[in-house]
């Protein structure tokens, strides 16, 4: 059974990484020592659970079953060491967050730094993409989300939001009738997010909201991207504050119908429902909420 549990471990890092090679690497094995493993489990339940091919490693119908509950273990198992180790309020151990590109230069980076520093002994391993990964599938233990949620098995809770700005270049401004009103955007060209609806919803106190449909020959996985487009004069763009308002101020971008302002988007933590109450996770979550 020791052994079985070992080969199980190394067969659900091998799938975290893509390749026997990844888990060696990870794992500080050697890769026959992760393939001799690997195979040894399967003989040990007596069907194949993984397709190997040169490139990558896929699961059988079989080794995804097996998988789920690999993942299960691994995470009781590094709860239940946390908890062992852990010195009253002292946390220590692993945490793998999931952020959008957009956040790289946002406030949340802040906030992480300051729960590091609370927390030093707290290892984070942090991605930032603009894929939104399989949280369960990828050992992920936080995504941090933009935009509304889908229903799902996964836990969420509101940390914020992202205050948005309605902008472009004085020269491409330059080159229209100046807007009065929402309406008169619906022809202009906008840069747009993929990720995101085709349409921004604008405010002005005291007046009921209008929905802009965002027309134009531009769209991107990216606001980093999004932004820098906009300030080389290609359109409309709604980019996050913290990204443009030095811009602004400089006068390399300008806010268009300053009266009116874009919905902020929402910003979620994201975790398995089978996290621990009182694990790295949920005191990030916490973190994050409070502060």
């Amino acid at each position: 059974m020791i052994d079985d549990l070992r080969a199980i471990a190394i067969f659900a890092e091998s799938i975290r990484q893509g390749s026997f090679r990844g888990a060696a690497k990870k794992l500080k094995l050697s890769p026959s020592v992760v393939s001799y493993h690997v195979s040894e489990l399967e003989k040990s339940v007596g069907t194949a659970l993984i397709y190997r091919s040169t490139r990558k490693l896929s699961l059988t119908h079989e080794g995804q079953r097996l998988y789920g509950h690999a993942l299960n273990m691994l995470t009781s198992a590094e709860q239940g060491l946390s908890e062992i180790f852990s010195n009253g309020n002292e946390l220590r151990g692993k945490l793998t967050i999931a952020a959008t590109s957009a956040l790289m230069r946002s406030p949340l980076n802040e906030q992480i730094a300051a729960f590091h520093k609370l927390h030093p002994k707290v290892v984070l391993n942090i991605s930032y993409s603009d894929i939104r990964q399989d949280l369960i599938a990828g050992g992920i233990d936080l995504a941090v989300r933009a935009g509304q949620m889908e229903d799902s098995s996964l836990k969420t809770r509101r940390i914020g939001q992202i205050q948005r700005r309605l902008v472009c270049t004085p020269a491409y401004i330059n080159g229209r009738t100046s807007p009065k009103r929402p309406q008169d955007l619906e022809t202009w060209n906008w840069i747009r997010l993929e990720m995101m609806p085709g349409f921004r919803t604008l405010r002005k106190p005291g007046r009921p909201p209008v929905q802009v449909r965002q027309n134009g020959s531009i769209c991107v996985d990216s606001a980093e991207a999004m932004t820098q487009l906009c300030l080389q004069g290609l359109g409309l763009a709604t980019p996050p504050d913290y990204l443009v308002d030095r811009e602004i101020a400089a006068g390399a971008l300008i806010a268009v119908l300053p009266d009116w302002s874009v919905d902020p988007m929402p910003l979620y933590a994201v975790w398995p429902d089978n996290v621990a109450a009182n694990n790295n996770t949920k005191a990030l979550v916490e973190y994050l909420t409070k502060n």
